[in-house]
């Protein structure tokens, strides 16, 4: 990740916010079924829907921000399992940054 790729997360804090929440564990075992199983077994999970200090009409530009700098990607998990949601590397990579200094060895084990 560019030191330019930082410069714009910290240009646009909610789009840090948004991506930072989808570093943290959140819940998918009760929208979990036979579609979406796979998806989450690879990481992917439900879409984030509300950000402490993001407005709601800002989420689904957020989402679009995010997937276009290539820091979030997105699966459609069949007919009735919706759009699901994981970071990237490169979005995995700004997390770590984001929350401070870091060394090469964790920074290659997080991409792994």
């Amino acid at each position: 990740m560019l030191d330019l790729d930082l410069a714009v997360l910290d240009a646009h804090p909610e789009w840090r916010q948004v991506l930072l929440a989808y570093r943290e564990s959140i819940e998918v075992a009760a929208t979990a079924d036979a579609e979406t199983t796979e998806f989450v077994a690879r990481g992917f999970r439900p879409r984030v829907r509300e950000v402490e200090g993001v407005s709601a009409d800002q989420m689904a530009r957020v989402h679009g921000k995010l997937i276009a700098h290539g820091l979030l990607q997105v699966e459609i998990a069949g007919r009735t399992g919706g759009m699901l949601y994981q970071l990237t590397a490169i979005g995995r990579r700004a997390c770590l940054r984001l929350a401070g200094p870091i060394d090469e060895e964790s920074l290659e084990l997080a991409l792994a």
